[in-house]
């Protein structure tokens, strides 16, 4: 590393410990977990370079809290990684001065990376443009300017690892990749888990009739969206790797075990493309590995898995009976159920609405500016339901701050769809709470309206789309006479309905208090918001909304058209133009192209990326991808991670585990 390099690394370490401190500190709910998160992260990395592999991946299912928090933008995931970069640019700018030097990175990936990087922040900048210039908001919306960042950023943080991939590759060609993935299956067995608990909890771990889709810890699908479908897809193939590479048979029963239950949480999805996103990948993988053989022995996949030395007696009968039970798994949750019956019936349906949902949203691109080079990353939202006539947003939530004879008010103003009167409802301020009764809980509040406006109030169980019992107000405001139209009024109101259980003691039911404006082109603002428990207790927080939305998290039911595309590609169209959608394409194609047939095929885990890489692509078709940040930061460094393998020569397989 030369001494600009040097220079280079210190200050983006520094820049990123800066950021990650001030992102921490700012936290909404634990600021003082979040310093020591960053600080974590940095000494663990610049102590052990290797660590954050496993990490990351490990952490990046869970490491998100948004329907606590109320942040949408900012994340505690984002907490970790700067974290981290700064501990690994640290370690890096340390290292330099005993003139490690590693072979020179690719021209053509040089190039591609560049112009993806150029591409996007290009974007990034006609989206701030476009939502009428950068204003920063902590609890910003996917309206918000500064939803352009929050799609940037996984691309960004992605793109700021690739020294640190390329160092841990150069260092260990064969183990870093196997870290990597071991954290991938890490933080997959924490998804899984997480579908066992919201099952158990709600509609029943054997239930398959109930309309009720699986959603695990991705909050992002609060305004619905395929975060888990991407995910699953993405990290199914590392769950065959793990399976292939393992000797130990008490490991390989434990990953067997997984296997089932990441075929359980697959299934109960109930997403027709997470089905194919998993099995099509899976039956090229065998492609893939036979590829792989052929280059390295000369012979078929199958004669080398056969004739692999040492290899156990007990794994084709093992293997067999897995298959087996994974066959006998999909059979009873498609035939044990009717729901996915009533989703394939209703498939040609989707498929048209579908299609129309997609000529809506290119016909976004106004122009040859439009067409070349989007509308700008994170406009798609706000662009869709602002131009497509009948597919509004059902509301939204402003916090405001207006002076007052004493202090500066604050409180929230809330609106309902702005012309469609059966979207009211839809959109709901809600609030994670923690209840200790059954029942007789009482809100109050404040409220002012300009016009008679009518309110749903809500205490529901709730994981996060789907109700199981609800206790609820409803309330019709006219405007405060005698004392002026706009004056604030107070409410008292007694929510009733079904009891409210705490669940099993291993899967207890999440709370969820909510309030909604129902009449179309309406609104209303809203302070001092209080639920109390029948013993008085309050259950709120920041019910007066003096620190902004913290604790307050936006959220809609059974109605998400304009927030998501479904579809990979025009999402990228839309958002990047014809110039951003190249770049990604070409990008993802080099890598494949090296996985498949190029440098990397030799690399032990190099099938297994392919049918990763592969399996986004798939599930691209139907679903958005680059509106989730955590899924689009693990696509992005899986795809730098194959590039950096193409600059080594690995030919021996990886040992075995």
């Amino acid at each position: 590393m030369t001494a600009k390099g040097h220079a280079s690394a210190w200050l983006v370490a520094a820049v990123c410990l800066v950021a990650g401190l001030a992102m921490a500190g700012h936290h909404p709910v634990a600021p003082l977990l979040g310093l020591a998160l960053v600080c974590l992260s940095c000494c663990l990395t610049a102590w052990q370079p290797r660590l954050w592999l496993w990490l990351v991946p490990a952490c990046l299912p869970w490491l998100n809290f948004s329907p606590w928090t109320g942040w949408l933008v900012f994340e505690e995931f984002d907490i970790l990684l700067l974290g981290t970069l700064a501990g690994g640019y640290a370690r890096l700018a340390w290292e330099a001065r005993h003139g490690g030097v590693r072979s020179p990175p690719s021209r053509t990936a040089t190039g591609l990376i560049t112009l993806v990087l150029l591409s996007a922040g290009l974007a990034l900048w006609r989206g701030f443009a476009d939502a009428g210039g950068l204003r920063f908001n902590w609890f910003a919306n996917y309206s918000d300017a500064l939803n352009s960042w929050r799609i940037f950023k996984s691309l960004g943080l992605a793109a700021l690892f690739i020294p640190l991939l390329g160092r841990e590759v150069h260092q260990a060609r064969q183990r870093a990749p196997a870290l990597l993935a071991w954290g991938v299956i890490s933080g997959l067995a924490l998804v899984v888990l997480s579908t066992l608990w919201e099952r158990a909890a709600f509609p029943g771990l054997l239930d398959f009739s109930a309309p009720y889709r699986t959603v695990a810890l991705f909050w992002e699908m609060h305004v619905g969206g395929a975060a888990i479908d991407a995910y699953l897809a993405l990290t199914a193939p590392f769950v065959v790797w793990a399976l292939h590479a393992t000797r130990r048979p008490a490991l390989w029963a434990a990953l067997a075990v997984l296997a089932v239950l990441v075929g359980y949480t697959c299934l109960t999805t109930f997403a027709r493309g997470v089905y194919l996103a998993v099995v099509a990948p899976l039956m090229l993988l065998a492609f893939f590995l036979w590829l792989q053989n052929h280059a390295r022995h000369g012979r078929s996949a199958w004669q080398g898995l056969q004739h692999q030395r040492g290899a156990p007696g007990w794994r084709l009968k093992a293997s067999v009976l897995l298959s087996v039970t994974l066959v006998l798994e999909v059979v009873g949750v498609l035939e044990g159920g009717t729901f996915m019956q009533e989703r394939m019936a209703s498939a040609e349906q989707d498929l048209s609405s579908r299609v129309e949902h997609w000529k809506n949203g290119v016909g976004l691109l106004d122009g040859p500016a439009d067409w070349l080079l989007g509308k700008g990353l994170g406009r798609l939202p706000a662009n869709y339901a602002a131009q497509v006539p009948g597919e509004e947003f059902p509301g939204d939530a402003r916090h405001q701050m207006a002076p007052g004879k004493q202090i500066v008010e604050q409180f929230v103003t809330l609106y309902g769809p702005k012309s469609q009167p059966e979207l009211g409802g839809v959109f709901e301020l809600t609030q994670r709470v923690a209840l200790t009764e059954p029942g007789g809980y009482r809100v109050q509040m404040d409220v002012r309206v300009s016009e008679e406006t009518r309110f749903e109030l809500y205490l529901c169980e709730r994981h996060l789309l789907y109700d199981r019992a609800c206790q609820a107000a409803f309330v019709r405001v006219k405007p405060a006479g005698g004392v002026g139209p706009l004056a604030w009024q107070p409410l008292n109101l007694a929510l009733h309905g079904d009891a409210l259980g705490r669940g099993s003691w291993f899967a207890p039911r999440l709370k969820m208090f909510s309030i909604s404006v129902v009449d179309a082109a309406s609104r209303a603002d809203v302070d001092n918001i209080r639920l109390t428990s029948p013993r008085g207790q309050p259950v709120l927080a920041n019910g007066d909304f003096s620190a902004g939305l913290s604790h307050w998290f936006p959220a809609a039911q059974s109605y998400f058209v304009p927030w998501h595309l479904d579809n990979l590609f025009l999402e990228i169209l839309v958002e990047r133009g014809a110039v951003g959608l190249l770049a990604w394409l070409l990008l993802v194609s080099y890598a494949l192209w090296h996985l498949v047939l190029g440098r990397a095929r030799l690399v032990p885990l190099a099938p297994y990326l392919a049918a990763s890489l592969m399996a986004v692509l798939v599930v691209g078709l139907v679903s958005s991808v680059m509106d989730v940040p955590r899924v689009a930061f693990l696509f992005f460094m899986l795809i730098f991670l194959s590039i950096e393998c193409t600059r080594t020569s690995a030919t021996a397989q990886a040992k075995p585990l």
